[in-house]
């Protein structure tokens, strides 16, 4: 019987050690698939690198063609604003200047009334009519 136990340890012993040369063998592919993985990994961090890069560089060099641009128009907003602000304040005096030219000029009351209590008198008749000598030229 002795004999048989030792059968049936060497034979458990020589299951054992193949299932621990399975496992071994499993994990060792395991960890190469793992390092395959990471160096890919590594690999595509790499490559968004250089295109971030790149993406960075082209940016500022646009930045750099862009920014005197900017500054001129900048500028020339600047000189529009001032210039409308003048325009403003010119208009503002012809306005004034065209109200108090326009009140001055008004025919006073009993001609309007004399327009409109007899319309087939001609207005104005005291005023002669003024004219320059090259405004008819032929």
């Amino acid at each position: 019987m002795s004999s048989r136990n030792k059968l049936s340890n060497s034979s458990s012993e020589d299951m054992i050690n193949e299932k621990k040369r399975k496992r071994m063998i499993s994990n060792r592919e395991s960890a190469k698939r793992s390092r395959m993985k990471r160096e890919q990994h590594v690999k595509d961090l790499n490559d968004q690198i250089m295109y971030f890069t790149n993406k960075r560089s082209e940016i500022i060099h646009k930045i750099s063609e862009i920014t005197p641009l900017y500054e001129r128009i900048e500028s020339e907003n600047g000189i529009l604003r001032l210039q409308r602000e003048e325009l403003r304040r010119r208009l503002e005096s012809l306005d004034t200047v065209s109200r108090n030219t326009c009140e001055a000029n008004e025919p006073p009351l009993e001609i309007l009334e004399d327009l409109f209590l007899k319309p087939w008198q001609p207005p104005f008749q005291s005023r002669p009519i003024m004219t320059s000598a090259g405004i008819f030229r032929i």
